[in-house]
């Protein structure tokens, strides 16, 4: 099965774009993991990750979200170029309190 989940922070404005007749969006999501060391001591480790969505999925997240807000997505992992993109299936969009207006 190819499922991912994600939660993570939304670090840059998301780019809208057509591609043949649909609109796509790109972003990055901060991702932030922690695990232990060997001494136990807890550390954490950040990775920007990229998540592109397609059709009214791309239009909604590129009009209701911005920079600094949180973001959950269900979302199934492909190969792009030169790297793994993830495409977004489902999402919820948790707006960063600074950012509300």
């Amino acid at each position: 099965m190819n499922k991912c989940h994600f939660l993570g922070k939304i670090i840059e404005e998301p780019v809208l774009e057509a591609v043949n007749n649909t609109q796509v969006v790109r972003f990055f999501l901060e991702i932030e993991e922690f695990r232990k060391d060997r001494d136990g001591s807890r550390k954490k480790r950040k990775d920007d990750l990229e998540f592109e969505a397609w059709d009214t999925a791309a239009t909604a997240i590129h009009k209701q979200s911005e920079p600094g807000d949180f973001m959950v997505v269900e979302c199934v992992a492909r190969r792009g170029y030169g790297s793994v993109v993830f495409r977004v299936t489902s999402f919820k969009i948790f707006k960063n309190q600074a950012n509300i207006k």
